[in-house]
């Protein structure tokens, strides 16, 4: 057989499995559902993922450059990451039936792994024949510059340049750097996050992991914000006397609480503290102590808590008053009772200002007469 020649008139080249995150784009807050993937301002949407085929189109000729006789012809199409020599990454050999010289024929066993974006080369080759030279160079259409090793992709849209969607169980995005970070988010907004992570469902935001090292880290003055509450119980064993001669006792209950009596001089009212400890700051960021919650009961109605305060230390014996109650508040046993305070001023702890003072004033019917404080707790915030 005499060898052929063969002329590349068309090379429509891999591309289709990168192509796929550029071809569709999402307006609004939410990813769109699978199925609903509608192009806008002049974009074409895409379903699937784009079959990972590379067609090729040629023409055969013999040696004087005259299309060969019509036929099926036995083709190998290799595809190299060399101009010569090598060895094939992927390659596929088809009966490709010509006509007039022309021919139509796929190579669709190439994947991710052969092609990342390199320069590639494609080799031909004809029943026995040996591959013909030299290879021919494969270049990406236009807009595929955009995905290949070192592009960028930049614009002054106000959507979303890139996205990316997996609307199966696997991840959306996979990053790897063997030397350096894998991903890296910056931006010029002193409202926005370098890089922001959102949960449309029950999910994580955000989520670090890390065998030996840090998973995550805010380094610098930077800090680690959280717009979720967080809470601090304080049990009722941890009262106090405001006076170490009082004769108020203190009977401790099974579950963490206080039964506080006025002892021999009940007829005069006793006031107890709550110690607080609570870091000013949490992990660089202040905190907001917004709510006091006061769990108790009493033994009768004439017993309770006739004043309740909390202040903030702002130097030594000096400080800020949070707020000041001088409402009466009784609960006679068996009852289970709960008071709530807003705290909205003098409220934000801070690395130089951070003490809390809690006090309660209590009165007593009887020397037997209790007022039971099974403990208080503290909503912070931190944003």
């Amino acid at each position: 057989m005499k060898r052929q020649r063969f002329l590349i008139s068309l090379l429509a080249v891999l591309l289709g499995i990168t192509l796929t995150t550029g071809l569709t784009r999402a307006q609004g807050p939410e990813p769109p559902t699978p199925g609903s993937e509608v192009g806008v301002e002049g974009e074409v949407g895409s379903m699937a993922a784009v079959d990972a085929r590379i067609p090729i189109q040629g023409r055969l000729t013999d040696a004087s450059g005259n299309p060969v006789a019509n036929g099926n012809y036995s083709i190998t199409a290799s595809i190299y990451s060399v101009s010569s020599g090598g060895t094939a990454l992927c390659s596929k050999t088809q009966s490709a039936n010509v006509s007039g010289g022309l021919f139509n024929m796929t190579v669709d066993n190439c994947t991710a792994s052969h092609i990342n974006g390199q320069q590639l080369y494609l080799g031909i080759r004809v029943s026995s024949d040996a591959e013909m030279t030299p290879r021919q160079p494969i270049y990406p259409v236009p807009y595929a510059f955009s995905l290949r090793p070192g592009a960028v992709i930049s614009d002054t849209m106000s959507g979303t340049p890139l996205n990316v969607y997996n609307h199966g169980s696997g991840w959306g995005l996979d990053v790897y750097s063997a030397g350096h970070d894998a991903v890296h988010g910056r931006t010029g907004s002193s409202d926005h996050a370098g890089v922001a992570g959102v949960s449309w469902g029950s999910g994580i935001g955000v989520y670090g992991e890390s065998n030996t090292g840090v998973a995550i880290k805010a380094a610098g003055t930077g800090i680690i914000q959280s717009t979720a509450k967080s809470y601090l119980w304080i049990s009722g064993n941890a009262l106090q006397k405001a006076n170490s001669a009082d004769t108020t006792l203190f009977v401790y209950d099974l579950y963490g609480g206080y039964q506080v009596k006025g002892g021999s001089d009940w007829v005069n009212n006793k006031t107890v503290l709550v110690p607080v400890t609570v870091p000013g700051q949490l992990y660089g960021q202040n905190i907001t102590v917004t709510g006091l919650d006061l769990y108790y009961r009493t033994s009768d109605d004439l017993t309770g808590i006739v004043v309740s305060a909390m202040r903030l230390q702002n130097g030594v014996g000096a400080g800020n008053q949070i707020f000041w109650d001088d409402t009466d508040y009784v609960c006679p046993a068996p009852a289970q009772c709960t008071k709530h305070w807003d705290l909205t001023t003098n409220n934000v702890l801070s690395d130089q200002r951070g003490v809390l003072y809690i006090a309660f004033q209590l009165c007593f019917a009887s020397e037997s007469a209790y007022v039971q404080i099974g403990g208080v707790r503290l909503t912070l915030e931190h944003d």
